[in-house]
């Protein structure tokens, strides 16, 4: 298995604050060596591999995780929590997993 994190990189040269929060808890978990490439799609340079890569792919947020299986099939995935419970067999509290989603998606709103 082979396994691509791309995160964001904005204006001023810092990781946008869920690619920041999803590499510290990849790292907290021990689990940020499992990780093969980690690749920028940098504001600052539109033509970037995350973003060459984002584009291919038609994903429009990050981070996201590109996963190739030994099979060479390719999954790409949006939403960190699912990436986590079909890669690592992890669960994500509920409270993050309504965070993520709810930041996906801005039209959705509590009731």
């Amino acid at each position: 298995m082979h396994i691509q994190l791309v995160k964001k990189i904005k204006l001023d040269g810092n990781p946008c604050r869920k690619s920041a929060k999803v590499l510290n808890n990849l790292q907290e978990l021990d689990l940020l060596e499992k990780i093969d490439e980690i690749i920028a799609a940098d504001q600052r340079q539109p033509s970037s591999e995350g973003f060459t890569l984002a584009s291919q792919y038609e994903v429009e947020s990050a981070p996201f995780f590109i996963v190739q299986n030994d099979k060479g099939l390719t999954r790409v995935y949006t939403a960190y929590h699912r990436f986590m419970k079909d890669i690592f067999q992890v669960s994500v509290s509920e409270e993050e997993e309504i965070s993520e989603i709810m930041a996906q998606n801005p039209d959705l709103d509590y009731i």
